[in-house]
């Protein structure tokens, strides 16, 4: 059987297969019809919240359906901020909430369990008062809990900037679960985007004004607050997809919508992918359609997939 179709079809699709440029098209991709382009945005960010939701749900099963563990493994994870994601996910593995939980009224346990199980408490024996009082209090709940502690080597500093140390980093979050009990289930009733933000607007405790790291004082610096960049970074790869999965299984299709508005009210991200795309003329107005973007060039354009791609097609 000989199917005859128009030549130019074998031109184009040898020209995309062929093509050198950061995308296959990208000499043909003004042409696209603004219109076709919102909708492909909408169908690229369901998919990229669905593959996101994989990772969620083989976690939850991984923690016997348990949400407030699962929600809290992955945001230790995503509060390493990719170069520090693998320690921060074994330290919240080998911390499991339920301890911290034991201890959500005081924050200085909260820091000695964190900063002990993540090894960094194990860099000398002598110390200033903050870091010794620490130890102090760790040595105590390591015996009570029987904990292990991440390896030490694990951890990242170099090219970090100082307000993204691992030490920063975990005092934040010492200070997030300590201002957040139930942390899951209060993001689940919150409305508006500006008290999520709100929730995630954390300072690390006074030392860390005075030092980046342990007994190595710094200048006088402003409070170590979360920024804003690193919120809605928590908020599009955390929040919204757990938003997203959990409205999903407990059939609540309000909290689905309430992550896709969460995501169309967010700034656009900046980052070299998306001021690639805005060098071709895409015009981003929210994170809706920077994620929508990067799963076009991750999941199609990279892998040269243009017959699956709604715009390549």
């Amino acid at each position: 059987l000989i199917l005859k179709y128009p030549e130019h079809l074998s031109t184009n699709y040898q020209g995309l297969l062929d093509a050198k440029t950061w995308i296959a098209c990208q000499n043909q991709f003004h042409k696209i019809d603004p219109i076709v382009l919102q909708l492909g945005f909408n169908r690229l960010m369901i998919e990229r919240l669905e593959n996101k939701t994989e990772l969620i749900l083989e976690k939850l099963e991984q923690n016997n359906k348990d949400w407030n563990e699962t929600f809290y493994q992955i945001l230790s994870k995503m509060f390493g901020f990719k170069v520090n994601a693998l320690p921060f996910e074994l330290l919240a593995k080998s911390l499991p909430l339920h301890i911290l939980a034991k201890h959500k009224n005081s924050l200085p346990q909260l820091e000695a369990l964190l900063f002990g199980n993540s090894g960094l408490l194990n860099t000398q024996l002598l110390g200033d008062d903050y870091y010794l009082n620490l130890r102090n209090e760790y040595s105590f709940l390591y015996k009570k809990y029987k904990l292990k502690a991440v390896e030490i080597h694990l951890w990242k500093f170099m090219r970090l900037r100082p307000g993204n140390f691992p030490t920063v980093r975990i005092s934040q979050f010492a200070t997030l679960i300590y201002q957040s009990n139930a942390l899951f289930s209060k993001i689940i009733e919150i409305e508006k985007l500006e008290e999520l933000k709100k929730l995630f607007r954390v300072n690390a405790s006074e030392y860390w004004n005075t030092h980046y790291n342990f007994n190595k004082p710094s200048r006088q610096k402003s409070k170590k607050e979360l920024g804003e960049n690193s919120i809605n970074i928590l908020i599009i790869n955390v929040v919204i997809p757990f938003l997203f999965v959990y409205g999903e299984k407990q059939n609540k299709d309000y909290l689905k919508n309430r992550a896709l508005e969460f995501l169309d009210l967010l700034t656009p991200e900046n980052n070299s992918i998306i001021n690639k795309w805005r060098k071709l003329g895409i015009e981003v107005r929210s994170a809706f359609e920077t994620q929508a973007l990067l799963q076009l060039k991750n999941n199609y354009c990279d892998k040269k997939k243009c017959l699956n791609c709604q715009l390549g097609v």
